[in-house]
């Protein structure tokens, strides 16, 4: 496997959201169409070695969006939302995937926009990437460090996080998340994580 040694260690935590495609964003960014009020999506030339990531956040189970919030429904009946951050650049899908999970990871700041989607990443500190492999239709993911689990519903939460990170920016539905070597599903103590979901939305 290739190894990535922090990779935008720096760039990763300077990153700031940009926005969500689901719902209005309240990062102080303005992405939004005049005229309907929706977010407008950025145009990225698919050239350009400076793209935006998708990373997963938790929208509450109960919390009220007032433009209504769209994606997977798992665990404690949250809802996983897809957000995009600001452009960085990445050459190679093991770059473009690691900067995403290495977001996630560096983030500090648990909750993000009001209503708020939540990042429950931030509460495992030690937790680092070491090793990313895209191959193919599968991607391979290996972390070192502590999981923080603060409850079922969170364990659900940093599952979802990470597996629907990587799935989605990796474009694949096969994802092995380890920690230290044993399967992240483990550590968690939960039932494996339907990546294909991340995907349902595309295929309507």
């Amino acid at each position: 496997m290739r190894t990535f040694p922090a990779l935008a260690a720096c760039a990763a935590s300077a990153l700031l959201l940009a926005g969500c495609g689901t719902f209005q964003d309240n990062t102080g960014t303005d992405n939004t169409d005049g005229s309907s009020g929706q977010q407008a999506q950025p145009t990225v030339d698919p050239d350009d070695d400076f793209q935006p990531l998708a990373v997963n956040m938790v929208a509450h189970s109960g919390t009220h969006f007032p433009n209504g919030v769209d994606g997977a429904i798992f665990g404690c009946s949250d809802t996983l939302v897809s957000v995009s951050t600001v452009p960085i650049e990445a050459e190679t899908p093991e770059e473009h995937t690691a900067a995403a999970i290495e977001f996630l990871l560096d983030d500090s700041q648990y909750y993000h926009g009001d209503p708020a989607v939540t990042n429950s990443l931030t509460l495992s500190e030690t937790l680092e990437l070491s090793n990313i492999e895209v191959d193919g239709d599968e991607v391979n993911v290996g972390l070192t460090g502590d999981v923080v689990i603060r409850g079922e519903c969170e364990a659900y939460r940093i599952q979802a996080q990470l597996y629907g990170t990587a799935a989605s920016t990796a474009g694949t539905e096969n994802v092995n998340i380890t920690v230290n070597g044993t399967e992240l599903d483990d550590v968690l103590g939960v039932d494996p994580f339907d990546t294909s979901q991340v995907f349902a939305r595309d295929a309507e």
